[in-house]
Formats: structure tokens, C-alpha cells, sequence
């Protein structure tokens, strides 16, 4: 099952506009924090496979657009291949009941990886998300390996647009990542603008 082509479209041209490593002149907040299995390094990750954000309150539009909004950052800051997946493969992945029984059951990992030819497979969930003042953003991004269905990394971010090193965070990115743009400030009430940046915390972990 391919990804929609619209989705194709909007990554390679996100791809393309961030190609290039951040450099900051000050130093940036780290809000973000991250789990590794012991066994890691033991695995072979080289091709990685996005699944669209879910949540509670999370319908299909901002899945996917969460699910962009991190695809242009691991892309941009990790050295893996990201495979962008779409709903249908949420769907099958979905019926191992992940979050009953703390665990991804292998066979429908298996399943997906080999339709992709993936090593991993990274499942991001909302586990908070508010659009009025202050803006509000915490999500969790699982990588499960493709072998043995477990987690063998995790990582999360907690972020508000009313905490002080947030507010650093931010005008740091973006005023350095896309000096001559809109102001920094827009990004405390564009819930893209926000999510873009909690994707960059999260990705500059792996």
C-alpha cells in the first residue's frame, strides 16, 4: 500500500526546503528527553517507516500533518531513510492492541516491515494537545523494531507556549533555521509552527 501521492508531494518538497543542518548562535534548550534500550546499537536501522500521529482527540487531518511536521525533521537531523505510512497501515498495526498490552505484537510489525522493506517503525501519539493560549503540545515517538516488535527507543516532549525556555527554544529555531521569515512569535499560536519544533526537539535525541 503506497502513501497517498499528496503526501509524497508535500514531504519531498519539506525535504528539500530543510536539507540542511541547524546551526545556532545560542544554545538551544533541550525539552525533549529520551529512552534507549541496553540493546540498541545491536540492532540494524537503516530504513524507517512513520506511522500518521493518533491520539484521543486527534482526527485524520493532524495526524497527518504531525506526521509531516516530524518526517521533515528526522530526515533533516537523523541518518535514516524514512518511509512515510499511511492509515491503512495504522490500521493493521492497531490490531495487536499496543497500548492494552504494552507491547507491539511482532506478526503485524513483521507484516508491515516487510511491505516497506523496513528495519523500524516510529509511532507518534498526542498525549496533549491544546490550541488556545497558552498553546499546548506533549506527544511520545516510539521506534519499534522491525524483528522483535519492542521498543527500542523512546522519546518525549512536553512543551507550552507559556514556559520561558520554550519561548527561547523557539525563537532560537526559528530565527536562526528560517531567518527572514514570519517572527518567531507566530509559532506560539501556529499549531504547525509548533508541532514543527517539538518534532526537532524529539528528533535531535536519536
Amino acid at each position: 500500500m503506497k502513501a497517498p501521492l499528496y503526501k509524497l508531494l508535500i514531504a519531498l518538497a519539506v525535504g528539500a526546503s530543510t536539507s540542511s543542518c541547524a546551526m545556532f548562535e545560542s544554545e538551544m534548550p533541550m525539552i525533549a528527553s529520551a529512552q534507549v534500550a541496553s540493546d540498541f546499537d545491536t540492532y540494524r536501522v537503516s530504513r524507517v517507516g512513520l506511522m500518521p500521529f493518533q491520539g484521543t482527540e486527534v482526527d485524520l487531518m493532524r495526524g497527518d500533518e504531525l506526521q509531516l511536521a516530524f518526517y521533515s525533521e528526522f530526515s533533516r537531523t537523523t541518518p535514516f531513510e524514512l518511509v512515510l505510512l499511511d492509515g491503512l497501515d495504522l490500521e493493521d498495526v492497531r490490531g495487536s492492541e499496543p497500548y492494552r498490552r504494552g507491547w507491539y505484537h511482532p506478526r503485524t510489525i513483521i507484516e508491515v516491515s516487510r511491505r516497506y522493506s523496513l528495519d523500524a517503525v516510529l509511532f507518534g501519539t498526542v498525549v496533549r494537545e491544546q490550541f488556545y493560549p497558552p498553546q499546548e503540545l506533549s506527544v511520545q515517538v516510539d521506534m519499534v523494531a522491525a524483528e522483535t516488535g519492542l521498543v527500542i527507543w523512546s522519546s518525549s516532549a512536553h512543551l507550552s507556549a507559556g514556559d520561558e525556555r520554550v519561548q527561547e527554544g523557539l525563537k532560537i529555531f526559528y530565527d536562526s533555521e528560517f531567518s527572514g521569515a514570519a517572527s518567531w512569535e507566530l509559532s506560539l499560536v501556529s499549531p504547525t509552527r509548533f508541532a514543527r519544533f517539538a518534532a526537532f526537539q524529539i528528533a535531535s535525541l536519536l
